[in-house]
This record gives structure tokens, C-alpha cells and sequence, in this order.
């Protein structure tokens, strides 16, 4: 009996311990994992498109965070949190990425978010495609297109 009352508490108890090992791989980036290439961003209200392959602008995803970089060091660079369910790419809590000044969240739109493809401050994606070497977005605003680097 005494047996019994005991295995009622620790069994619960470890279960909650081990459940909560999962807190940092709940969004693992998956098949996003890695640094990716944007080539080209269409507007899904006009018949416009800009081919971006000559450029380099970068999105990278690691655990939960999306950097944009535009590899010249001409424009920010910004940090994002991202989550991924289903096949949506939700990003939240954004920043301009500034390690020597300090990270500055932002709190309004800026046009610069636009070179990398970005129309509104936290935008929601649908992964219309995604393989080793390919990935294509969608925010019903543009399509953008990367490929994996």
C-alpha cells in the first residue's frame, strides 16, 4: 500500500519533468534550419517581381530566431522569432540587429524590412514549398522565393 501512494506521486511527477524537456525544441526550425537565399520577391497585386539572385540577402533560421542580413553591411540587419505550425511561418518580436550598439525592438513598420521581403512589422507566411534546396513563401501580399546557401 505504502508502495502504491508513492508510485501515485512520483510517477506524475516525472512525467512533468520529462515533458518539460521539450520547452526548447517545441520550434525547431525542421527543414527551415539554415541559411537561405532570397532570389526574387513577387507581387501577388501587381504582375511585378524583382529578381534579388545578383544580391546578397539572407534569412537564417536557428532554434527559434530568423536573422535577415543583406550581406553587404549597406542596410540592418533584423532578428525575428518565428514559429512554425502546419505550414505557416508566424514571426514575432522584432529587432534591429545591432550586437556593437545593442538590439532595438521595433515598434513600427520600417522601409528597410521591405528589401528582404517583409510588408508588414509581424507578418504571417504560408510555406507554399520547402525542400532541401528551395523554399517558397507566401503573406497574400508577395511571394518570395529563396534558395537554400
Amino acid at each position: 500500500m505504502k508502495r502504491i501512494k508513492i508510485l501515485s506521486f512520483v510517477l506524475p511527477l516525472l512525467t512533468l519533468l520529462f515533458s518539460s524537456c521539450t520547452l526548447e525544441t517545441d520550434n525547431d526550425a525542421g527543414r527551415m534550419e539554415g541559411m537561405w537565399h532570397l532570389v526574387k520577391i513577387e507581387s501577388m497585386t501587381s504582375v511585378a517581381s524583382e529578381d534579388l539572385s545578383e544580391q546578397v540577402i539572407f534569412w537564417s533560421f536557428q532554434a527559434k530566431l530568423l536573422q535577415m542580413e543583406d550581406k553587404t553591411g549597406q542596410h540592418y540587419s533584423y532578428l525575428y522569432r518565428f514559429r512554425i505550425d502546419n505550414d505557416q511561418l508566424t514571426l514575432t518580436s522584432p529587432y534591429q540587429f545591432d550586437r556593437e550598439n545593442g538590439d532595438r525592438p521595433l515598434t513600427a513598420y520600417e522601409a528597410t524590412l521591405g528589401l528582404y521581403g517583409i510588408k508588414s512589422l509581424t507578418p504571417v507566411f504560408r510555406i507554399e514549398k520547402i525542400d532541401r534546396r528551395k523554399m517558397i513563401l507566401n503573406d497574400g501580399a508577395v511571394r518570395l522565393y529563396f534558395d537554400k546557401f
